[in-house]
């Protein structure tokens, strides 16, 4: 399959593996890039550059396809410094592709423009993708409200957001949020889309770095289960609406400023209550989109199930339109 996606960054199958902190370490986003998509890993998941470094080499030893890393730029949670530093590791190995998210991207991509590096912006609305356009990001994810993670304020559906987004943008959108087989990639980009970016169906994968439990436990849960927490600190979480979101939305409905909230947010004392299967205790990441995976799966054969169900969907529309 060919698009711009997959010409510009030398891949089979137009479908990245999102990034997952802590979860999405070289074993998965290696199997990903294996089966002829592109595996993502959290660079912010490293607490250093030597860690970042032996990574990267982790994954060029797993790997010899095209991969990525995402740079977070929150600036409440990293210092800018730290970002540059991350930034030059990658560039120093040459990662194949660089993703970068939490803010606009034009006070930090220059000198992965310079070493030309192709640039994957992830955003939450039409605005804030003409924005990373217009600072230089040559791909643009746009997440709809259904995604996990942050998926903005606005809570505008996917659908729309890609449809707009592939209509307005010159440089080639992905589509992210609730896509969780070839069904939902088919539909995200019959709107225009130039590929997709999946997340959460990689979670319940056999690489994914979290407890058999917890996949089991995933696999139960319906569409209905999760909520936003931290849109009192205009950062909105899409999470599982277990004890500990609850904890958090009180905390918000009290007036909790971020430093009042951050032992109840942070990412690293979630992933060591998950990690502890102590799952009450953990801000669960997933998207509305959980209510659709039912199965637990190698990512390669993740990957192949996704693209076979895709060209079987194209099968029945083509059958559809034939019986006009």
């Amino acid at each position: 399959m060919k698009t711009k996606l997959t010409e510009m960054l030398g891949i089979k199958y137009p479908l990245i593996q999102g990034s997952m902190q802590y979860m999405s370490l070289a074993e998965l986003a290696s199997e990903v890039s294996n089966a002829g998509g592109l595996g993502l890993v959290p660079s912010m998941a490293f607490p250093n550059v030597d860690a970042l470094r032996a990574e990267v080499r982790k994954m060029k030893s797993l790997t010899d396809k095209p991969f990525g890393f995402n740079i977070s730029l929150v600036p409440e949670v990293v210092i800018p410094q730290m970002i540059f530093d991350y930034i030059n590791v990658l560039i120093e190995e040459e990662v194949p592709v660089i993703e970068t998210s939490g803010q606009r991207p034009g006070n930090f991509i220059k000198p992965i423009k310079e070493a030309g590096i192709p640039i994957i912006h992830k955003v939450t609305s039409i605005k804030h993708a003409l924005a990373a356009q217009a600072d230089g990001a040559d791909i643009v994810t746009v997440i709809g409200t259904e995604g996990a993670g942050h998926p903005g304020l606005d809570q505008v559906p996917g659908s729309i957001l890609w449809a707009k987004a592939a209509e307005e943008l010159e440089v080639p959108v992905l589509a992210a949020g609730g896509i969780v087989d070839g069904k939902s990639m088919y539909a995200a980009m019959s709107l225009g889309v130039d590929g997709i970016l999946m997340a959460s169906r990689f979670l319940a994968s056999d690489e994914v770095k979290a407890p058999r439990s917890f996949k089991e436990k995933l696999i139960t849960l319906p569409e209905t289960s999760t909520v936003l927490t931290m849109k009192s600190l205009r950062n909105a979480m899409r999470v599982v609406h277990n004890k500990q979101a609850q904890r958090i939305l009180d905390a918000e409905a009290a007036g909790a400023t971020l430093e009042d909230l951050m032992p109840l947010i942070s990412g690293k004392a979630s992933n060591i209550a998950l990690m502890e299967e102590r799952y009450d205790d953990a801000q669960m990441t997933v998207g509305q989109g959980v209510g659709r995976i039912r199965e637990i799966k190698p990512a390669r054969e993740i990957v192949a199930e996704v693209m076979a169900d895709f060209y079987a969907t194209h099968d029945y529309m083509k059958d559809l339109v034939g019986k006009d």
